[in-house]
């Protein structure tokens, strides 16, 4: 395997954030996981569950700084490489021989960043028990039937089950089946989608009993001009007409009772327009009223992420010190963390704020349709919380499974996208023992790096100027002067560490900022590597986002409110955000439906839900008051301030 340096390390000392103990052992990489064994411990970390590395060399001996140079064990141990993981665990390597430590991260940096989803464990993965058998099967159309979908004479008579999308040709990352009220023919629904962002129209979510409905889409293609779909608009109002007895809306019915939830800050949405989207003009929808959300962007969730990890290995290093001084608490150690600035728990109040005001809606017996930009990161965060809350089906183990495979897997949420399976070498660094560090969220403080040509990137707030033009305008140059002042600092930063005359980058050139991996010529693409000046990160660095675990964490503060709701409890949920990373099963791989069909995912991977029916009484919750829930309360309201 080539650039593949050393697969077994010995005497190998590792350290883990929060705990200052040293241990010294055998490190192996194997294709799929680095594991290090000491003794009782053993540790495996999945490749994908990398999240950044950094090679730290140690200080210059020389003016030639010859590579071949011989290290005192000393000097050798100034050298080390920090591994941050997605799921919080922040890990230092050292070893006495340098070469070995800097084959390591050649190795290690070579199998995290694959090119393909193939190259993927879930590929190779095969359990020996047939617990896949075991595991819950989604089918759209048994869903659809649960919630009275086409049921003659029930709440959903007035819906039905399309096959348009079958072959993916009406909308890349929507499902092959959707439901859409019965009045509407497919071939308005095919230009209805014509006016919808990546043709995502409005089609059923979520049913209620009262026969209020819950719809997703994506934003409107309104433009600067003011665009209008008239199928879009009868789509919509035939939504808002399917709990009425006749299928109609009244005519002079004129209350504005369905609500149009846009998941976006106002400035946002109308920003938008400038690349030719925004938001509906509620004088051509009847009966519905309109409600911004305020709820930030993908980027704006990675750095307060981002802030929020860094805080924490800080507390916890805080926290080993004291406990080696005997101080079992230490004093500023939640200090720490909540002077971060992070606002990720402000960010899970806006979205259960959200959550809360879809809820009462639909429990009123009102429609409403949810969208953000493009439909999948915010869209499904509100749709399958708001489901979780109205639904005590979707609060036992098995409806879990359904409402994510059904909000989030069906509905293509870029699942590789948004966690980076396939790696980034952007975030497989080289720096000099003794340089200051940036800290890694500080190249997402401007947050609009993208080409303006994308359907988020004016997604991103605004600042001050005289027109909310004149404000996006402002705020795009402003996104271009930070990435390249940022690129500018860290060529700076680093400047004797990106010189191609350096002998280590020599003899490791795949570690050099600006390598790029050789393309398979029988791609038919340029396999010559490019050597220039890149500004700031890759596209997909940037498109990388917790929006999945953010769900999950929103997840756990409604189980910590209604304890008593949940059939499943926190492991579940632990385990569901691991396996989001780790790539062990194909559940939670690929970007939409089609992206999985084209390489036979189900057929070629496990599901993740195979470790439930491994042994379901592990993922239990103790005091889960099964049918006696659902009688007592079915529907469960979030309070955003328990947050």
């Amino acid at each position: 395997m080539d650039h593949i340096r050393v697969s077994k390390v010995e005497q190998m000392r590792l350290v883990r954030s929060g705990n200052n103990t040293e241990y010294m052992g055998t490190l192996h990489l194997t294709t799929h996981h680095m594991i290090f064994s000491a003794g009782d411990l053993e540790l495996w970390i999945p490749y994908p569950m990398i999240h950044s590395a950094v090679l730290v060399r140690p200080p210059r001996r020389d003016s030639d700084d010859n590579i071949q140079a011989v290290y005192t064990e000393e000097q050798a141990l100034e050298g080390s490489i920090r591994i941050r993981c997605h799921h919080f665990l922040f890990v230092t390597l050292r070893c006495t021989d340098i070469r070995r430590l800097y084959d390591v991260f050649a190795t290690v940096k070579h199998l995290a960043c694959v090119v393909s989803l193939e190259q993927l464990y879930a590929f190779d993965y095969r359990p020996d028990t047939a617990d896949d058998a075991k595991a819950v099967e989604y089918d759209a159309h048994a869903e659809f039937r649960r919630m009275g979908v086409g049921v003659a004479g029930g709440v959903g008579q007035h819906w039905r089950v399309s096959e348009i999308n079958r072959e993916f040709q009406l909308c890349a990352t929507y499902p092959p089946v959707v439901a859409a009220p019965a009045r509407i023919s497919d071939t308005t629904l095919t230009y209805a989608a014509r006016y919808r962002s990546k043709a995502r129209l409005p089609v059923l979510s979520y049913l209620h009993p009262n026969g209020a409905s819950m719809t997703r889409s994506s934003q409107p293609m309104v433009g600067l001009k003011q665009a209008r779909s008239v199928q879009d608009e009868k789509l919509v109002e035939a939504i808002v007409a399917t709990s009425e007895p006749t299928g109609m809306v009244p005519r002079f019915r004129n209350e504005r009772n369905n609500i149009i939830i846009d998941a976006r800050p106002t400035t946002n949405a109308v920003v938008n327009r400038a690349i030719g989207a925004g938001s509906e003009n509620m004088d051509h929808y009847r009966q519905c009223r309109k409600v911004y959300l305020g709820i930030d962007n993908i980027h704006v969730m990675r750095d307060a992420l981002n802030r929020l990890a860094d805080a924490a290995v800080d507390a916890a290093d805080v926290s080993a010190t004291a406990s080696d001084l005997g101080n079992a608490e230490p004093a500023g150690m939640m200090a720490r963390i909540q002077s971060s600035r992070s606002s990720w728990l402000s960010h899970l109040q806006n979205i259960l704020v959200g959550v809360k005001t879809i809820v009462e809606a639909i429990d009123a017996g009102h429609h409403v349709l949810v969208h953000c930009s493009d439909g999948w990161d915010r869209t499904a965060q509100l749709t399958s919380l708001a489901q979780l809350c109205l639904d005590p089906y979707y609060r036992t183990i098995e409806g879990f499974a359904v409402l994510v495979e059904k909000e989030w897997v069906s509905f293509g949420h870029q699942f590789t996208l948004r966690n980076g399976h396939l790696g980034h070498p952007d975030r497989f660094t080289v720096v000099r023992a003794g340089r200051k560090r940036v800290p890694e969220h500080s190249e997402d403080i401007e947050d609009i790096d993208r080409d303006v040509g994308e359907t988020e990137s004016a997604d991103d707030g605004a600042q001050t100027g005289s027109s909310i033009f004149g404000r996006f305008a402002t705020r795009a140059f402003r996104g271009v002067q930070s990435r390249i002042s940022s690129a500018i600092q860290t060529a700076s930063d680093n400047l004797d560490d990106i010189d191609y005359t350096d002998p280590f980058f020599a003899e490791y050139p795949e570690l050099h900022p600006d390598y790029v991996r050789p393309v398979d010529p029988s791609t038919g693409t340029n396999a010559q590597q490019k050597r220039g000046f890149r500004l700031g990160r890759t596209k997909h660095d940037r498109e990388t986002s917790p929006v999945f675990q953010q769900f999950l964490d929103c997840v756990y503060q409604l189980w910590v409110q209604h304890p008593t709701m949940f059939e499943f409890n926190e492991r579940f949920m632990l385990d569901l955000f691991y396996h989001g990373h780790a790539a062990q099963f194909g559940t939670f791989l690929g970007n939409n439906m089609q992206e999985r069909t084209a390489i036979q995912m189900q057929e070629r991977t496990q599901r993740v839900w195979s470790v439930v029916g491994h042994d379901p009484q592990l993922y239990r919750n103790a005091v889960y008051l099964g049918d006696e829930a659902k009688r007592e309360q079915r529907v469960i309201l979030p309070e955003p301030r328990f947050v």
